[in-house]
């Protein structure tokens, strides 16, 4: 094919929030109805070619079920220029309210995928308890503790699996919320894995609860949504997904960089 055949793409990185009765949506349910709001708003897509062509577009990495954030992403090739403001707008008005487009901004198409590029997430995490006994310093101790372990055996199905917590957890933060106890994470995200946050809560509960956090007859089940010993209810959302500098500077993912 001679390059005057060559059709020019355009790289369209969107942000957008998952939240309400929405977060209960599958990654894969996420994906098909992402599919429908960009063919709603008449973007010009491109399309993959061979026997079975698609939407050419990529995600970030999948959100736990029941989990809400505010910075989900995911990158459309376009076969012509949309301007930015007027694509936010067409986006906008295909979608629904938990599942809004916020922000977008075109990137090198030579750029890395989400899932390759975006290895720093943040989290913020609202804990309420069954009783008034458990305070932040409770909490604090807990977490301590099962960062102590350094590694939580767990199990996701019919597979065990290890979340390993000296790697993939870079800070936190624990203090008093309104009615609850919030804690912020820090945390990595690569090829290698990513920190779960519910496995996390899993542990502090069972610390709480004075149980073996690392149990073969009683392992932590990775079922999205858990019922806890100590926690009444907990919150999870992911406040931001960032890319990591040569340097370790945070950097917005619009703003990276091929």
């Amino acid at each position: 094919m001679s390059e005057q055949n060559i059709q020019p793409l355009f790289r369209l990185r969107v942000e957008y929030v998952k939240a309400g009765r929405l977060a209960y949506l599958g990654h894969l349910e996420v994906l098909h109805t992402i599919e429908r709001i960009i063919r709603r708003a008449s973007l010009p897509y491109a399309v993959t070619q061979g026997f079975s062509p698609h939407m050419r577009a990529g995600f970030s990495s999948a959100l736990p079920v029941g989990t809400s954030s505010r910075s989900e992403w995911y990158d459309v090739f376009l076969t012509s220029l949309v301007p930015p403001a007027e694509a936010l707008q067409r986006l906008q008005a295909a979608s629904p309210e938990d599942l809004m487009a916020t922000r977008c901004g075109y990137v090198d198409v030579r750029t890395p995928a989400l899932t390759a590029q975006i290895t720093r997430v943040l989290y913020r995490i609202e804990l309420s308890f069954t009783d008034a006994s458990a305070g932040c310093p409770d909490v604090s101790d807990a977490l301590s503790e099962v960062i102590g372990l350094g590694r939580i055996p767990y199990a996701r199905g019919k597979k065990n699996k290890v979340l390993d917590v000296d790697r993939m957890l870079v800070s936190h933060r624990v203090a008093d919320g309104e009615g609850c106890i919030v804690l912020e994470l820090d945390t990595r995200c690569d090829n290698e894995g990513a920190l779960r946050p519910e496995i996390l809560v899993a542990a502090i509960d069972r610390v709480l609860a004075r149980r073996a956090v690392a149990s073969d007859d009683d392992p932590i089940q990775s079922t999205g949504i858990q019922r806890f010993d100590r926690i009444a209810r907990y919150r999870v959302e992911r406040r931001a997904q960032l890319v990591e500098g040569e340097d370790g500077e945070l950097i917005d993912p619009l703003c990276a960089r091929s």
